[in-house]
C-alpha cells in the first residue's frame, strides 16, 4: 500500500462489472496524488459509499444497475451527506453527454479513453475544471449551437484581446499549462485572465466559456 497524504485526491469508483472496477482501482491507486478512497458496484451503493467517504472525484460507469450513472450523478450533486463530490462519467453513448451534464456531471468520458487520459481527467475534475473526452467535445457543443442566432453577446465586446485570446484557447480545451505555453505566459497568469473571464461574462466554469464561445462566434 502507498503512503498516502491529506493533499491526496480521494476517489470513488463506481462501476458495475467487478474485474473492470478491481482494474480501475489498480490503475489510479497507482497514480501519485491520488487516494481511491472505496468502491460500488451499483448505484445505491455509489450513493451511500459517497456519504460515508465524501470523495473528492466520483468516477461513475453510466451503466450502473439500481440507479444508473446519471441518476447517481444527479444525487449526489444535491446531496450535501455526500460533500462537494465532483463526478466523472464513464460511457459509450457520446450522445448521453448532454444529459450528464445537466445532471451535474464535471467530466465525460468514453470508455475506450486510455489511463493518461482517465488520470488527466480526475485531476482537472479535482482542480475545479471541466473535462470532456476530445472525441464527443465537438458533437456536444452542436447541441448548444442548433437552432441558436449568431448574435454575439455585447459582453464579448468589453474582452482585452489577452483574454479573448484565452477565451478561444478554453473553447478549444486546452488546460492552464497548455495556454501557458501557447501564449508565452506562466499559468498564474492563465488562471488569472480565467477568473476575470467568468466575472466579466457571468459564467460558473470552463464548460459554460466554452459553450459561450462557441455559441458568441467566437471560435
Amino acid at each position: 500500500m502507498t503512503n498516502s497524504s491529506t493533499t491526496d485526491i480521494r476517489v470513488l469508483i463506481c462501476y458495475s462489472e467487478r474485474l473492470l472496477r478491481t482494474a480501475l482501482c489498480s490503475i489510479l491507486a497507482a497514480e501519485p496524488g491520488l487516494r481511491v478512497v472505496g468502491d460500488a458496484g451499483d448505484g445505491f451503493e455509489a450513493v451511500s459509499k459517497a456519504r460515508g467517504l465524501r470523495p473528492d472525484v466520483a468516477l461513475v460507469d453510466e451503466r450502473l444497475t439500481g440507479l444508473d450513472g446519471i441518476q447517481v450523478t444527479e444525487r449526489l450533486r444535491a446531496d450535501s451527506l455526500a460533500g462537494p463530490v465532483r463526478s466523472v462519467i464513464l460511457t459509450e453513448q457520446p450522445e448521453t453527454m448532454f444529459d450528464a451534464v445537466r445532471a451535474g456531471a464535471r467530466g465525460f468520458l468514453l470508455r475506450s479513453s486510455d489511463q493518461d487520459e482517465l488520470v488527466g481527467a480526475i485531476r482537472a475534475i479535482a482542480r475545479g475544471e471541466a473535462f470532456f473526452a476530445p472525441q464527443v467535445a465537438s458533437s456536444f457543443l452542436r447541441r448548444f449551437e442548433n437552432g441558436l442566432p449568431y448574435r454575439p453577446p455585447e459582453a464579448v465586446k468589453s474582452l482585452t484581446e489577452r483574454e479573448h485570446e484565452v477565451l478561444v484557447l478554453v473553447a478549444d480545451g486546452l488546460n492552464n499549462t497548455e495556454i501557458a505555453s501557447r501564449l508565452y505566459v506562466s499559468p498564474a497568469t492563465v488562471k488569472f485572465h480565467v477568473s476575470n473571464l467568468l466575472c466579466k461574462l457571468n459564467l460558473r466554469d470552463r464548460l459554460q466559456m466554452a459553450v459561450f464561445a462557441h455559441k458568441a462566434g467566437v471560435v
